[in-house]
């Protein structure tokens, strides 16, 4: 039994049984939205706040924008207060994070319901419940001594200092969030909104998280640098980091658009000598298409030239589609900045 043979065993069983279906599809978004999370967690223990290497210096932290940077700057805020409630905040920071990540995200979960979708909604809000909780869990004392640490000042002494830093962590912030991405669901916070606008334009997500993010960073740096003093040498080195800080939502911004192409279109022109591939490919692709009747330079037969925009995930199948009805197709497949007009994006859930 061959492999194609089996996968369309399976998907016919699957199509007969949605019950299964669903439950596989919802076990899937599970695990991937866990994995999303302990990679987004081992970036901000790890690189963005590592406790070591903060407690050095508090003024040498990344700032990760969306939620999580929100609740950066609202912790912050907070330690600029005089008297002992700053103590009480610094002395439970990761605390105070985890309440606040979750506090911040609720405005944005009632943006998503109504928005964007009730599936959508619910692994988000699943998604930001396990970060809380691996957030607290990486903070227990044994592993902050025996892993977080030893690796967070590896990559600080060793490893590049600031610059790995913001690489690595910019790296597990993108991961986590295009691994939501591609179940359609999202880490929260700024996730949410970049992802609801993107929709809404039809575009990738990840430049308008760098917008968004920027917004938070100058906050950030604004509150740091007063912490620090302005005229002080800590208060020049919380600015440098400000650039850091870029270089990190740079790099999220490019591993987020590399793997979430749910908006990112494709331009597919076939030459065949087939006209009934028109038919064949309406039939499977839910889009439109353009003919034009031309000729072969060399042959001087007719051709059908069939002109299809795609999004970029449909590209596989629908070459597959053209090449099982005409192998000898000529197809050029053309990377498309951006769409006007009416296009059908599979709707969110």
């Amino acid at each position: 039994m061959n492999r194609r043979t089996i996968k369309s065993r399976v998907s016919d069983y699957l199509y007969d049984h949605h019950g299964v279906k669903e439950t596989l599809n919802w076990t899937y978004a599970l695990f991937l939205c866990t994995i999303s999370a302990i990679v987004f967690t081992i970036g901000y223990k790890f690189f963005l706040v590592p406790r070591d290497v903060i407690a050095e210096a508090d003024h040498f932290r990344l700032v990760s924008g969306g939620a999580s940077g929100v609740s950066q700057t609202i912790i912050m805020a907070l330690e600029l207060i005089p008297g002992s409630f700053a103590t009480l905040i610094e002395n439970n920071e990761d605390f105070v994070y985890s309440i606040l990540y979750f506090l911040v995200n609720v405005p944005i979960i009632i943006l998503a319901w109504f928005g964007i979708g009730k599936r959508f909604t619910i692994i988000t809000l699943i998604n930001i419940v396990e970060i809380s909780l691996f957030t607290n869990l990486f903070s227990t004392e044994w592993f902050e001594d025996y892993i977080v640490g030893p690796v967070s000042l590896f990559v600080s002494n060793y490893g590049g200092g600031m610059i790995s830093r913001a690489i690595f962590a910019g790296v597990c912030t993108g991961l986590s969030s295009a691994l939501t991405f591609k179940i359609d669901a999202s880490s929260g916070g700024i996730d949410v909104i970049s992802y609801y606008i993107a929709l809404k334009k039809s575009t990738l997500a990840g430049k308008y998280g760098v917008y968004l993010n920027g917004c938070i960073l100058i906050v950030y740096s604004l509150l740091a640098a007063t912490k620090m003093g302005w005229g002080s040498q800590q208060g020049m080195e919380v600015m440098s980091c400000a650039l850091f800080s870029i270089i990190y939502l740079i790099v999220t911004m490019v591993v987020i658009d590399m793997i979430n192409l749910r908006n990112k279109k494709m331009k597919i022109e076939v030459v065949t000598d087939k006209p009934e591939l028109v038919q064949v490919l309406m039939a499977n692709i839910p889009h439109g298409a353009t003919i034009i009747h031309g000729e072969g330079a060399f042959s001087g037969r007719p051709k059908t030239i069939i002109e299809m925009v795609i999004s970029s995930y449909e590209v596989n199948q629908t070459v597959k589609v053209i090449r099982e009805t005409d192998p000898s197709t000529f197809v050029q497949v053309t990377e498309l900045k951006q769409v006007y007009g009416h296009f059908y994006i599979k709707p969110i859930k």
